[in-house]
């Protein structure tokens, strides 16, 4: 479980930018991606004091080689996050339909007490992020076929070789430029990880902007002929922000 926890930790718009002589010009794709990093809240800026809770509602899927479920294992977890120190408190937990509430509660106050208990979220930062915009390279790819108010923002490494770098496709909505969707596949896997899909879907939060809402992740590795398949997902909620914490919906345009 503590091996996937880290996998865990391991996820053209219409609105003008005004030119100087008074005209308006489109949002080139890196003027979008930029914008997307200031209004976006993803999980590193969730668990980074931006907000002092968070409940998180796991449920890790482990298949065999054929797909089927051999494991289930789901817990509700709540951080708290007070002067730069993160605090996690299992606070319900099952595995494959028995209550495992109290063990799970013992193993992390051990890892704590060890300084093993923060959360390591570095594989499913956001490509927006101030420290990988620059990494990345983005372009547009016109309106999302299924639902034409959707723009489609893509992007890949620069380097494929860097860390926690990612390639993949962001959907934003026209109307308002906010985040919707993000779906991608890290260019550096976890160890023995041969395939790793994340999709990251955002909704809006009242006085805080656009925030992670649920994260997803499908992967498959294994060694020689053992072959394994994890089904990873992830609810936010609960959010309350720190009063320090600035609202991401105060930098978008027009809002007073």
């Amino acid at each position: 479980m503590i091996r996937t926890l880290t996998l865990v930790s391991l996820l053209l718009t219409s609105l003008p930018l005004r030119a100087q002589d008074g005209a308006t010009a489109p949002l080139t794709a890196e003027d979008m991606a930029r914008r997307l990093g200031e209004t976006t809240w993803g999980m590193e800026e969730l668990l980074a004091g931006k907000v002092e809770e968070v409940t998180v509602t796991l449920r890790v899927e482990e298949l065999d080689g054929d797909g089927h479920v051999k494991h289930i294992q789901e817990r509700v977890d709540r951080f708290r996050l007070k002067d730069g120190q993160q605090r996690r408190e299992v606070l319900q937990a099952t595995k494959d339909g028995e209550d495992a509430t109290d063990a799970l509660r013992k193993d992390l106050e051990e890892r704590q007490r060890r300084g093993e208990g923060r959360a390591e979220f570095n594989s499913v930062n956001l490509p927006f992020a101030v420290a990988s915009l620059s990494q990345h390279r983005f372009w547009l790819a016109g309106p999302d076929s299924k639902d034409p108010q959707r723009l489609r923002l893509r992007f890949e490494p620069r380097d494929t070789k860097a860390p926690s770098i990612h390639k993949g496709e962001a959907l934003v909505d026209a109307s308002t430029g906010q985040l919707v969707r993000l779906t991608y596949s890290p260019s550096v896997l976890p160890d023995r990880a041969y395939r790793v899909d994340v999709r990251m879907d955002f909704r809006a939060q009242p006085g805080m902007g656009q925030v992670l809402d649920t994260l997803r992740v499908d992967a498959e590795g294994g060694f020689l002929f053992y072959k394994k398949r994890m089904r990873i997902t992830a609810r936010y909620s609960h959010l309350v922000p720190a009063s320090s914490a600035p609202s991401a919906s105060a930098m978008l345009p027009g809002t007073p």
